[in-house]
């Protein structure tokens, strides 16, 4: 829930053009330029069921919207092929506590029975690999894994990912704010992800 509703409608009161980026309040009528998170859960988890995995494990922030609609697109592309999800294989964690339930037993555990994993974005996915090189399993053969955002350390380590469109997003995000202030009513502006295939997952269909 967002603290500064009353922030917000002070500023669009009075006239003050205003848009976020990268995610928004379903309740605040204010425009937004951001990825498709849901589209980017999906087609994230849609690859992983194209290879061949029907166990797969998610590992989301609960106190990010971003996290809760990628989490959305997941559980989508497993409904849609029928495959039930299961609630021990999805991981919920706040900024907080992230380090200590990406380095638990418990997460270990569930991970134990899923051939893949989605992960929130690449710096999650890039945590979760280093655990489990610690823990004698490697990526892609023991587990295979993809994030969200393909950032530079995803292109470093191989990291299949969905593709963050960060400077077209921050120029559409400009271009919008300007026609704001010159008059022009805002719009939504949402990217399509794009899948970024790399080393990180193992196709098992054969």
């Amino acid at each position: 829930p967002c603290a500064n509703l009353d922030l917000y409608h002070t500023i669009t009161q009075r006239g003050i053009p205003l848009l976020f980026i990268d995610s928004f309040y379903p309740e605040l009528s204010i425009p937004y330029v951001t990825l498709d998170d849901v589209k980017a859960g999906y087609a994230a988890t849609k690859y992983l069921i194209g290879k061949g995995h029907r166990a797969i494990a998610g590992i989301f922030p609960h106190s990010n919207r971003q996290g809760h609609l990628r989490y959305l697109g997941y559980v989508k592309a497993l409904a849609e092929q029928g495959i039930a999800i299961q609630d021990h294989c999805v991981f919920w964690h706040s900024k907080e506590d992230m380090q200590q339930i990406l380095h638990s037993e418990q997460l270990l555990e569930g991970l134990s029975t899923c051939s893949a994993v989605l992960c929130y974005n690449d710096f999650t996915a890039l945590t979760l690999i280093g655990f489990l090189r610690q823990k004698g399993k490697y990526v892609p053969d023991d587990l295979s894994v993809v994030g969200i955002d393909n950032s530079e350390l995803a292109k470093i380590s191989s990291l299949t990912s969905v593709m963050h469109p960060a400077e077209q997003l921050g120029e559409a995000a400009a271009n919008l704010l300007l026609s704001m202030i010159n008059g022009e009513e805002g719009r939504n502006i949402l990217f399509p992800p794009q899948m970024v295939m790399r080393t990180s997952v193992k196709d098992i269909t054969a």
